[in-house]
């Protein structure tokens, strides 16, 4: 990359997480800007843990922002309105090269139409393009408006923005390089004193406060009907940062010895690693889960009014991203109204012990994972070029 490709002067790039899992790809991300642009950057934005590592200053804690659902988000409107009209403010005063949105879509987007209406000439990305496919096809055009490029995950993805005008990259999605695949279940075990034939059930109920509210309870019943079929299993549980105090004091009346793992991507990769079987809420750790090659189930549970909502406009056969990848159930999904443990039980015992079951989703998991890179490129390099060239306003790749 040529030195005149940039400009001299530090570049002012302001990147925006809106939860934990934009928080782990605005570090990677920071990473990939710092290693490949000629020109110093100076950082700012709102981000979590991983963001501050790499020497953000948050606007304010990216917690304010993790919410989800339509009567889960409705008590928060105004602060979440006060945040986004606070950030356009900081961001319009401070005048970055670029801002990156990331992920979301709910603030980010909003935040990015209001920073293109207040300075029309402002650089806008969108990094993680919002599932368009599934509902909301409409709002593809509506992102034509006022950004400059999407960056997507997956490949089929770039067609819809494509089709309405806006430039789209597809980068492969950064969590095959989290790690994962480095993970130590042996190891963990040994450390953790948790006996070979001892059966390790990974339980992950979600990264934010409405979703491990609403999935404890359901998973702790599972597990009890559990117990009465099989009396040598264990529990190892990772904890999301934002929810880790909340969720240790509802399962420390559990009745089964629980291994925590915290703050560390590395202890939960070899916490995955060891299980044989997870339960886990929907999200990017279905990806996570397949990289370590862990069989498991899918939950979700919603409100009754987002529940209403959900089943009007979503538009998906699936909400798991393996399943959704490869366009067919490999991992089971437990959703709304089925997310209830005697429906949840023959499944969690499927995948644990049904030898079949367990060697076909493996198989699948490496179809899927193997759809989602891009050549020998990290995801968060190429995300870092897409980004940079349209500072430079240069052609990608």
């Amino acid at each position: 990359m040529s030195n005149d490709h940039y400009q001299e002067k530090p570049l002012k790039i302001c990147l925006i997480a809106g939860e934990s899992s934009g928080d782990m790809l605005g570090g990677q991300l920071m990473t990939a800007l710092n290693k490949i642009s000629n020109s110093p950057i100076e950082f700012s934005g709102i981000g979590g843990k991983k963001m501050k590592e790499q020497g953000l200053n948050s606007f304010f804690p990216i917690s304010d922002l993790s919410v989800m659902g339509i009567s889960e988000i409705l008590p928060y409107i105004p602060r979440v309105l006060s945040r986004i009209k606070e950030t356009t403010i900081k961001i319009t005063s401070g005048k970055p090269d670029a801002v990156v949105t990331i992920d979301a879509p709910g603030f980010c987007l909003r935040v990015a139409s209001k920073l293109k209406r207040c300075n029309p000439d402002t650089r806008l990305i969108h990094y993680v393009a919002p599932s368009v496919w599934a509902w909301k096809q409409w709002r593809a055009s509506r992102m034509s408006r006022y950004l400059d490029r999407v960056l997507t995950l997956f490949q089929f993805e770039s067609q819809y923005f494509e089709d309405v005008g806006l430039d789209s990259v597809f980068v492969g999605h950064p969590i095959v390089q989290s790690g994962a695949t480095r993970g130590d279940g042996i190891g963990f075990r040994n450390d953790n004193g948790i006996q070979p034939d001892k059966k390790l059930i990974c339980i992950l109920p979600g990264s934010r406060s409405i979703e491990v509210t609403k999935h404890l309870p359901i998973i702790e019943c599972t597990l009890d009907l559990l117990s009465k079929k099989l009396n040598n299993f264990e529990i190892v549980l990772p904890l999301a940062d934002d929810v880790a105090t909340y969720v240790r004091s509802v399962v420390q009346t559990w009745p089964y010895r629980i291994t925590f793992t915290e703050g560390n991507d590395n202890r939960k990769y070899n916490a995955f690693a060891a299980s044989d079987v997870a339960l886990a809420c929907s999200g990017t750790v279905a990806l996570e889960l397949a990289l370590t090659d862990t069989p498991y189930v899918t939950i979700y549970k919603m409100s009754f009014l987002s529940r209403i909502v959900a089943r009007t406009f979503v538009r998906l056969k699936y909400v798991n991203l393996i399943n959704i990848i490869l366009d067919k159930e490999v991992v089971p999904e437990l959703l709304l109204e089925n997310c209830k443990p005697h429906l949840i039980l023959p499944h969690l015992m499927k995948a644990l012990n049904d030898t079949e079951f367990r060697s076909k989703q493996r198989k699948n998991f490496k179809a899927a994972l193997g759809l989602i890179t891009v050549g020998g490129h990290l995801p968060s390099e190429r995300a870092a070029k897409a980004i940079l060239e349209v500072i430079a306003k240069k052609s990608v790749f």
